[in-house]
């Protein structure tokens, strides 16, 4: 058995890129950090390398010693990655096309170990899927007019085979031995979409094929041994209207062209996230509308254990199969919920507020959760749990922009029958309490002046909240409920104080004070204004009309109808009124 190594991770933020030795021993690593921010980083599959990207090169070492192995001085890389067993870098820039000339190839293939250029594409966008390699390096694989192309590595410049269907817009390459390569074609017009699997290398019949609708895109799910394949298809707009993310649905197809079926999910909604258990020919789904429902099924589709319901959107076998993450992430809480595969029981609940990534360690030990930025610019940092639920790494990180693992084999962490505890010696730590207390919201205009002292009450509601006076509806100018004697006796006095002067007043000048006058409508002063008045009166008495039909018909009116009713005289006698005044008006 190979010797158990030490689980790594490594970062990059706006200053700074780090490795550390992960749980349990949880320490930085000495490392040639570059002065400049560091654009991307990646290990490669085997764990061997990790290179990153500044800007005026790309750099790449050794994962176990730190030692550099290769610089490629290559500017504007934007992104790296690695092919299966790490024999060769991949780098991409920003795609770029001069008026007068053709597009600049952008997309590099170089020895890992020499840093010598292999060849180079022209790619306008990079994802996991912009170019795909065959688990053994044989072959490297990339969409181009509307055709998949394989090239030897040693031979870039033409390609080895090209698999040509028509109408394709995305393939994927399976792992395993014997590579297949799965494409799809959307729907058009009348024509179902479909999925056809071909065994790389024999493109003159496909092994299987689905056809479906409602199909805009897909998305792929290999098992890790290449055997069975889940395709996830959706769509940008829901035609029933139900859901603002369109519709999905998933499908499982066998390599071999045996079997291939819809997988019924039994809660309508989208489908969150799917999850090959790398153990067991099984899968997890999250499904459904909020709060989602997690299953699990065989390798025919059939459902062998309900995880419950909860707002989770993404799953995670960890890399022995035994222990299940799921998490509600993103928008959600952040709450993650650990199985057992084992036993079917859940084994705890942590807590991940704010977290983005959710990944598990090599060694199916630990789980890490990172709030990363810019989706969030407060609260950066990596968290690491241990599958009981403690605690035992949290690292803030400013500007926190990409962390992963460094792979390695899960066979050189073997697992016991029974989950691990902890190991002695660890640290487990505790959630960080915020020494700044939350207190309540202020505007961005009040936070440069003094805070108010926190026991004095800012308002009437305050007060009463806090009961003050004893609590109770505060009614100003009366006594607050509850109020002491003495203050009583104060606002008696001072109730008394204002109708003395109020009667000395009216002795003095022989006169109350005038009533306050009714606002009455001004007098419409031409032809026009008087016609506009005329056409409101008539509306209103349409509206009496209505109202005295209603009370006829024996109907009971409110106090404010009948009043309105009764009105009705004043309202004719202003009509004539303004009639007789502005004789030329024409109703």
């Amino acid at each position: 058995m190979a010797e158990r190594q030490h689980t790594q991770f490594a970062y990059r933020a706006q200053k700074e890129m780090g490795v550390w030795d992960a749980p349990p021993t949880s320490a930085a690593l000495a490392l040639d950090k570059p002065a400049s921010e560091v654009r991307a980083l990646k290990y490669s599959a085997n764990g061997k390398y990790l290179a990153w990207a500044i800007a005026s090169e790309v750099r790449v070492m050794d994962a176990q010693t730190q030692a550099a192995v290769a610089t490629i001085a290559r500017a504007g890389v934007l992104d790296v990655r690695f092919s299966p067993k790490g024999t060769y870098v991949v780098t991409w820039e920003r795609f770029s096309k001069p008026a007068d000339s053709e597009a600049n190839p952008n997309l590099s293939i170089w020895d890992a170990k020499t840093g010598a250029l292999c060849g180079a594409f022209v790619h306008k966008s990079f994802g996991e899927d912009a170019i795909q390699w065959t688990d053994d390096e044989k072959y490297c694989a990339k969409l181009v007019a509307g055709e998949v192309r394989f090239y030897a590595p040693e031979a870039l410049d033409q390609p080895a085979l090209v698999l040509r269907v028509d109408g394709v817009s995305s393939f994927s390459v399976s792992p395993g031995r014997s590579p297949s390569v799965a494409v799809f074609v959307p729907e058009r017009g009348s024509k179902p979409a479909l999925v056809r699997m071909y065994t790389v290398g024999s493109f003159t019949r496909p092994t299987a094929n689905k056809t479906f609708f409602k199909a805009e895109n897909v998305e792929f799910y290999w098992h890790r041994l290449g055997t069975n394949l889940l395709v996830l298809t959706q769509t940008d707009v829901d035609n029933s209207g139900r859901s603002y993310y369109g519709e999905s649905s998933l499908y499982f197809m066998a390599a071999a062209g045996n079997f291939d079926c819809r997988v019924v999910l039994d809660r309508e909604g989208p489908i969150h996230d799917v999850a090959w258990n790398p153990d067991e020919k099984e899968f997890a789904v999250v499904y459904g509308y909020m709060p989602a429902k997690a299953a699990l099924f065989n390798h025919r589709a059939e459902p062998v254990l309900d995880l419950g319901t909860a707002p989770r959107n993404l799953v995670r076998f960890n890399p022995h199969g035994r222990v299940l993450a799921l998490a509600g992430l993103g928008n959600l809480a952040g709450a993650i919920d650990l199985w057992d595969r084992k036993s079917k029981s859940k084994i705890c609940t942590i807590d991940a507020h704010g977290a983005s990534l959710c990944a598990w360690g090599p060694d199916g030990r630990y789980l890490m959760a990172a709030t990363l930025s810019p989706r969030l610019r407060v609260d950066n940092g990596i968290r690491i749990w241990h599958y009981t639920g403690a605690m035992v790494l949290r690292q803030p990180i400013d500007e926190l922009f990409h962390v992963e693992w460094r792979p390695a084999p899960a066979a050189q962490f073997p697992q016991r029958a029974s989950l691990s505890p902890v190991p002695q010696g660890i640290a487990v730590s505790s959630p960080a309490v915020s020494a700044k207390p939350a207190g309540a919201y202020r505007p961005p205009h009040a936070r440069t002046r003094p805070a108010a002292d926190s026991s004095s009450p800012r308002s009437l509601s305050d007060m009463a909240e806090r009961k003050v006076f004893g609590g109770g509806r505060i009614v100003p100018g009366a006594a607050p409920i509850g109020a002491s004697p003495d203050m009583l006796a104060k606002v008696a006095e001072k109730k008394r104080t204002r109708n003395r002067k109020k009667a000395k007043d009216v002795a003095t000048t022989g006169e109350a004070p005038a009533p306050v006058a009714a606002v009455a409508l001004a007098e419409p002063e031409n032809e026009v204004e008087a016609l506009k008045r005329v056409r409101q009166l008539k509306k209103k008495v349409t509206q009496i009309n209505a109202l005295a039909a209603r009370r006829d018909a024996g109907e009971a009116l409110e106090a404010n109808q009948l009043s309105k009713i009764e009105s009705r005289s004043q309202i004719d006698a202003e009509i004539a009124d303004l009639l007789t005044k502005f004789s030329s008006i024409s109703t």
